[in-house]
């Protein structure tokens, strides 16, 4: 294997702990408040993202507007989100966040920055501004256009 591959296979396996690791408390804190993984993904994007159209998202989650529709009737049935009509097509409807689903997420994401700092805590001033232009260097390659094929869905997590 070469040298650019197994540092490309690091990379991989060490985003993925990472990943995993720092999500566990803000999905923890979600899931206890009877969210579902889907639910929590879907509630996330809209955090990030604002106002989307069901069709955003099925192409996030992968499924048909159908399937999208019955995960937003099952938010909007819990009080977290609502559908709002959207002024650019009055025929067709867009979904945002509710005060509930805000206040679930900020919790989540305070277990999360709690643990995050914690593990921050453990680096120094320079190795924390190393992390951090690393970290501006993924958020930047997210933004650039894919390869061809790609559906155009930015990730958000």
């Amino acid at each position: 294997m070469s040298s650019s591959c197994s540092t490309e296979l690091d990379i991989h396996q060490q985003f993925e702990i990472f990943m995993q690791r720092s999500l566990r408390g803000m999905m923890g804190s979600m899931k206890q408040d009877g969210l579902s993984m889907p639910q929590i993904y879907t509630l996330m994007y809209l955090y990030h993202e604002g106002e989307v159209r069901i069709s955003d998202i099925g192409v996030l989650m992968d499924v048909s507007k159908a399937a999208a529709s019955q995960l937003v009737d099952r938010l909007a049935q819990q009080d977290l989100v609502e559908r709002v009509e959207d002024t650019s097509d009055r025929r067709a409807k867009k979904i945002r966040l509710l005060p509930k689903s805000l206040a679930l997420i900020e919790k989540g994401l305070a277990v999360q920055r709690q643990q995050m700092g914690g593990i921050l805590a453990h680096l120094s001033p320079e190795q924390q501004a190393i992390v951090q232009t690393a970290f501006r260097y993924l958020m930047d390659a997210m933004h650039k256009p894919g390869p061809p094929g790609d559906r155009g869905t930015r990730h958000f997590i």
